[in-house]
């Protein structure tokens, strides 16, 4: 069978992805090819895109029309009739999307969607999130992210049975190598530069500083920690719109460490100097780095998360508060204060960064195609 992925473009962070189901696909008779687009200027800018051909990744130039609201990709069409079965990222924007609907209902061509389902950042009841609505279920298979799209494609009419949970994911294993590589006296040297005591309670944060994160509420939850716990240092490893009210704070309080960007081996000793890692505002795929470091995650229930919020059970590898204050202060003062919840709540983080691995999501991917290869027969 020949497979082809449409993807808007192809960042960093895929194409471990993509190299094992290649080889897994090859290794069962079948062919990969990753059709991916070029990037908007916008998203050229962050520097995690891959331009050219790499592996079964196929780069083909894009045209992004209406501020990005439409995506045309050169030779999608010539993609689609070599394949057997095609797969693409369920989103309005993709003007092959349409082109695969009008093939499926002739009856020449098979498709998936892979996605979220909807856009948990955006309003369900605009007109784009009813169309995607309507649309999510005219398809022949669906990969979802999480069990939780899962559950939300399934209660739109979609057969469960023709739903694969993939459980996105990223690759930690080069951040499990840099991790393991940093020894106790690595640690110590970089606490002592921080200018941090070595029996000091450390809590991190790590990702973009932007208003979705609830970086304020991050920093004055902090404040009420320090207030009964003076052991407790905020650690903040990232940048954004945000950075200078981090730095603010950072300036008033020396138990708040303002790092910026930090990368392999800083970025290892960050995460095994702390306990906890606090992200109140947007979880996303950052999860999964503070399970690989054996970091419970402590946010707060708020509706705009990613899917990978679903991979937090709350009193197991994490906790989830309501969006106050005062408890996400408390919630983590109890923590710190009983050492045996703590080390319950850090080897958990560890089985769930075991779960959530890239190999078991390839796998998941393979198993999907796989399914649906057999039912079609």
């Amino acid at each position: 069978m020949k497979i082809v992925i449409f993807q808007p473009m192809l960042k960093q962070y895929r194409v471990p992805l993509f190299d094992r189901m290649g080889q897994m696909l090859n290794d069962k008779g079948h062919e990969l090819r990753v059709v991916c687009g070029t990037p908007p200027k916008h998203e050229l800018s962050k520097g995690d895109n891959v331009v050219s051909n790499l592996g079964v990744c196929i780069v083909e130039k894009s045209v992004w029309l209406f501020s990005g609201k439409l995506h045309i990709l050169y030779h999608s069409v010539r993609h689609i009739l070599w394949a057997d079965f095609v797969i693409t990222e369920q989103a309005n924007k993709h003007l092959h999307n349409y082109i695969l609907i009008f093939l499926r209902v002739i009856r020449l061509k098979k498709f998936a969607y892979w996605g979220h389902g909807q856009n948990r950042q955006g309003s369900p009841r605009s007109w784009r999130e009813k169309i995607k609505k309507k649309l999510s279920t005219q398809c022949d298979w669906w990969f979802s992210y999480t069990e939780g799209v899962a559950n939300y494609i399934a209660s739109l009419g979609y057969p469960a049975s023709n739903i694969t949970v993939l459980n996105n994911s990223i690759d930690t294993s080069k951040f499990k190598e840099v991790l393991s590589a940093q020894s106790e006296e690595d640690v110590a040297a970089f606490k002592q530069q921080l200018a941090i005591d070595e029996d000091a309670r450390i809590g991190l944060f790590c990702g973009s500083l932007y208003s979705e994160k609830k970086i304020e509420f991050l920093l004055q939850s902090a404040l009420d920690i320090y207030e009964s716990n003076s052991n407790f240092v905020l650690l903040v490893v990232g940048s954004g719109e945000s950075r200078s009210l981090v730095e603010e704070f950072a300036s008033r309080y020396s138990f708040i460490k303002f790092l910026g960007p930090l990368f392999s081996e800083k970025k290892a000793l960050a995460f095994k100097s702390a306990e906890l890692f606090l992200c109140p505002g947007l979880v996303g795929l950052a999860i999964l780095d503070a399970f690989v470091a054996g970091l419970p995650l402590f946010t707060t229930d708020i509706p705009n998360h990613s899917p990978e919020i679903e991979y937090l059970q709350s009193g197991y590898n994490g906790e989830m508060t309501m969006h106050l204050q005062a408890e996400y202060s408390r919630v983590i003062l109890d923590v710190l204060s009983d050492p045996t919840r703590l080390n319950g709540l850090r080897q958990n983080s560890l089985t769930s960064g075991d779960k959530f691995s890239i190999g078991n999501m390839a796998q998941n991917f393979v198993d999907g195609i796989q399914s649906h290869f057999q039912a079609s027969i």
